[in-house]
């Protein structure tokens, strides 16, 4: 049970890492010059991180009943995938100027939002949580972990910068964050071939697990790739 548990301690520090090294080189100035700040805003992710977990069971894959009961590895890659992921979109919703902290809340939240609402397209239309829950498909739990994790990646890039208004945040999200939305037709598609089947019961993780997430994780780089640096971002 403790070979499961450490991987999403890990996990867990890993994402409180990146959000203090996000916030102490890219956030706003007085936040970077404030290391009490830092330290607030990064306890803030905790508890950010912690309501997102709770979140996961809604949709079909539970730490405490997957990962800690039923010592299910492929849950517990798709879990560390969508922490890592929720860490990205809390880290890029507090990068750039703003007034107060509500700005950062705003932009984390619509970015959280946004990757939970293309989870659930992806769950109706392919129901992968079953395949990770019930069947402990492990390629199924790559797949969703790299899914989620870069989706996280171009939605809170979508979110970083200058706060201006709300409705700039929002305009701003969907005008970066459009990928995401390819990334989902993507896995959709993928999901159709992918998933385990009376043909092909037990996938192979390598090709029908690493390699679609990989594949997600690169396209979600490239676009991070193009679009540069957001406004705002301390040289």
């Amino acid at each position: 049970m403790k070979a499961l548990r450490w991987p999403f301690g890990v996990t867990i520090a890993a994402s409180l890492i990146i959000i203090a090294v996000a916030l102490h080189l890219w956030g706003a100035e007085e936040v970077r010059a404030d290391v009490a700040q830092v330290f607030f805003l990064t306890a803030l992710g905790a508890v950010w991180l912690i309501l997102a977990t709770l979140v996961f069971s809604w949709f079909g894959i539970s730490y405490r009943d997957d990962v800690v009961e039923r010592r299910n590895v492929a849950a517990l890659i798709a879990l560390c995938g969508a922490i890592l992921g929720v860490a990205l979109l809390y880290a890029g919703g507090s990068l750039g100027e703003g007034d107060s902290y509500w700005d950062n809340i705003f932009s984390a939240g619509l970015g959280t939002a946004g990757v939970f609402g293309l989870w659930i397209v992806l769950e109706l239309g392919a129901q992968v949580s079953r395949s990770i829950a019930e069947e402990r498909d492990l390629a199924s739990g790559l797949r969703l972990g790299g899914f989620l994790l870069a989706i996280g990646l171009v939605l809170g890039r979508a979110t970083a910068g200058n706060w201006v208004s709300a409705m700039a945040t929002v305009r701003d999200f969907f005008h970066d964050g459009w990928p995401a939305g390819v990334l989902c037709a993507l896995a959709l598609g993928i999901e159709k071939f992918a998933r385990p089947s009376r043909q092909c019961p037990l996938p192979k993780w390598s090709n029908r697990g690493l390699f679609p997430a990989l594949l997600y994780l690169a396209l979600g780089a490239a676009w991070l790739r193009h679009l540069g640096a957001w406004e705002g971002m301390p040289e």
